[in-house]
């Protein structure tokens, strides 16, 4: 029978086979604005003055397109004092006058910091970092806004959140990338504190989001390919570890995101307990076909379609991609057609629409129908 999407993404995301390959591109806001037709320029400033915004365009743009799935952020704070040259869109920091950051325009639509802060400097510093359990949170009005848009978003989508990152990516934010790589090899019990306590905010927070009414929640790492498989065990998997078995209570999908080069982590990640791995990025090396292969049995897997493709190639390379993704990724399930990142903003609307024709029409097999 047909499914909605809902049922049909926790199915595959828990290694089932539905109706047919649900698919979830990571859509982001800029993607959003090109596509709905908005001016590029003002949105993207209006949605860093705006972070409800940032939802609202992903919701309104996966439903034109008819997705799946889709992604609703943890309301981040209001940035305020920008100054636009024409040019570049840059934050003021009020109390010194100084340049602080500058608004991305060709990737996430984020401010990009201009010197990273040293926030954390010692163990002490890391009880500052405050644990808010998540009835307090629930009662901020951000997380009632949110919830609302949740509450739009699940009539008709399977709504995905995280909780930001937890394990070395974080310790970057608040010990500056160069030093936490410092640390890792001469200061290792420092980045291990820092992380604990990273976790346990993200519990609370995802718990909150949870409650919510989200679908699924997403781990995420951008230096998981970078650190290699003896640091990705000792400073990552201890902590998805935590957070899963504290999230697994709930009826909930968790999928982990790590970019680039992930080959030789699969067995790691699924180590964690999680559900899903996610994206396969071709970009880094990494194969559906080996992917599905070492991980059947173990967890689902999403993505794999190549992104420059989608930014740049025609839209007969796209369909081709697609396939091989679908005949390498989909057999027995437990596979969600999706990127292998995040969705270009340049992508045209034909090429998404290719990818949901090809996934809601494939036939799945038993084995593998690639080798044949």
């Amino acid at each position: 029978g047909i499914m909605t999407s809902r049922q049909r993404c926790k199915i595959a995301m828990k290694g089932g086979i539905p109706d047919c390959v649900p698919v979830i591109p990571q859509i982001c806001h800029p993607h959003a604005i090109k596509v709905l037709g908005l001016d590029f320029r003002k949105t993207m400033i209006e949605a860093i003055r705006n972070p409800y915004l940032v939802n609202e365009l992903q919701i309104e743009c996966a439903r034109f397109y008819g997705v799946d799935g889709v992604r609703v952020w943890i309301h981040h704070e209001v940035i305020d004092n920008l100054y636009d040259n024409g040019e570049n869109v840059w934050q003021i920091d009020p109390l010194t006058g100084k340049t602080i950051a500058r608004l991305d325009f060709k990737g996430g639509g984020k401010m990009i910091p201009l010197d990273e802060k040293v926030i954390i400097k010692n163990e002490q510093d890391i009880e500052n970092i405050p644990v808010i359990d998540a009835e307090t949170l629930l009662k901020d009005e951000k997380y009632e806004k949110t919830g609302k848009l949740i509450e739009n978003a699940k009539k008709d989508l399977f709504v995905i959140t995280s909780p930001g990152p937890i394990t070395v990516q974080f310790a970057t934010t608040v010990r500056g990338k160069s030093q936490t790589f410092i640390d890792l090899i001469e200061n290792p019990q420092l980045i291990k504190k820092i992380l604990h306590r990273a976790t346990k905010v993200a519990i609370e927070k995802s718990v909150a989001m949870l409650k919510l009414g989200v679908d699924a929640i997403m781990l995420g790492d951008t230096f998981g390919g970078v650190i290699g498989p003896e640091f990705f065990k000792e400073f990552c998997v201890p902590y998805f570890k935590m957070f899963v078995d504290e999230i697994k209570k709930y009826d909930v999908c968790i999928y982990i995101h790590v970019c680039g080069n992930s080959t030789q982590l699969f067995e790691l990640m699924a180590e964690t307990g999680v559900d899903c791995i996610e994206p396969l990025d071709p970009l880094g090396g990494v194969q559906v076909k080996d992917a599905k292969t070492r991980l059947l049995g173990k967890t689902a897997i999403m993505g794999g379609v190549n992104t420059l493709k989608l930014a740049h190639g025609t839209l007969d390379e796209v369909k081709q991609d697609i396939k091989r993704c679908l005949s390498e990724g989909a057999w027995q399930g437990g596979y969600i057609l999706a990127c292998g990142d995040m969705l270009p903003t340049e992508a045209s609307p034909e090429k998404v629409f290719a990818m949901i024709e090809s996934a809601h029409s494939y036939k799945y097999q038993q084995e593998a129908n690639h080798e044949k």
